[in-house]
């Protein structure tokens, strides 16, 4: 609710905003100066509009293709964290129980810890400790045949691969759209709309709308870029759902066997 309050807060001030410059252009220059230069302002706003148009979809592909990798990346993570629950049965006990609560709690500290602070683009280091441990429960296992030499093999590949996507699961909750863009983005934007201030209309309150229009757009463009720039925080996020649910197999599969 709070962040479609600031996406309405901030796109209506812009608006106004807006506006407000139209209005104070409109009382120092009047439309019949401006109309005489319709033609000419026509031609250069399509280029300017044509060229922000393009650089505006450019990085809304971008962005949303980074936050499906990031969204990918949490589901690869959670297939290779359940193949290795799964996989730990195959080992003797003690080793495939404790396996299986250190990845217990590595789910629970993910959900609880790490998921906030990726927010930030930053990781749990208990969530970090976890995943050591796990390794190290897997380096006390010594194969008695081939069977087990087969499934432990296997098992240390899933275990690599599982650790390098969550390596790229928190990489992927840092910004991608580099500051020197955002000056580009919100620059081209202040051109574009405030280049709408040069046409000459008649009527003022059609004008104004136009503008108002164009205004909230390219607000809301902007805004969307800057939500899939982070994909873990924001209105349009990637949350721990995947690892909930996941928990809560873990939960239902460990109660079946006491």
């Amino acid at each position: 609710m709070y962040e479609l309050f600031f996406v309405f807060f901030a796109t209506a001030t812009v608006m106004a905003v807006v506006l407000g410059c139209m209005m104070l252009m409109r009382r120092k220059v009047s439309h019949a100066v401006m109309e005489k230069h319709n033609d000419v302002a026509g031609f250069i706003y399509s280029v300017i509009g044509v060229v922000y148009a393009v650089l505006l979809a450019f990085v809304v592909i971008v962005v949303w293709e980074l936050y499906r990798e990031a969204d990918a990346k949490v589901q690869e993570e959670v297939r290779y964290m359940s193949s290795l629950f799964r996989d730990a049965r195959v080992f003797p006990e003690p080793h495939h129980s404790a396996i299986q609560a250190e990845i217990m709690n590595y789910t629970d500290l993910v959900i609880d810890e790490e998921w906030p602070l990726l927010r930030d683009g930053k990781a749990d280091d208990k969530a970090l400790d976890s995943l050591h441990r796990i390794f190290d429960l897997y380096t006390r296992i010594q194969p008695q045949n081939d069977y087990e030499r087969v499934w432990y093999q296997e098992t240390v590949e899933k275990l690599n691969d599982f650790s390098d996507a969550r390596n790229q699961r928190i990489l992927a909750g840092r910004a991608a759209v580099p500051g020197f863009m955002w000056i580009i983005l919100v620059i081209g934007g202040i051109i574009v709309i405030g280049f709408s201030f040069l046409f000459g209309t008649i009527n003022t309150w059609a004008h104004m709308l136009m503008v108002a229009l164009l205004a909230g757009v390219v607000t809301l463009v902007l805004l969307l870029i800057l939500a899939l720039d982070h994909p873990y925080r924001g209105i349009i996020l990637v949350g721990p759902e995947a690892f909930v649910e996941q928990k809560a197999h873990f939960e239902k599969y460990l109660s079946s066997q006491k």
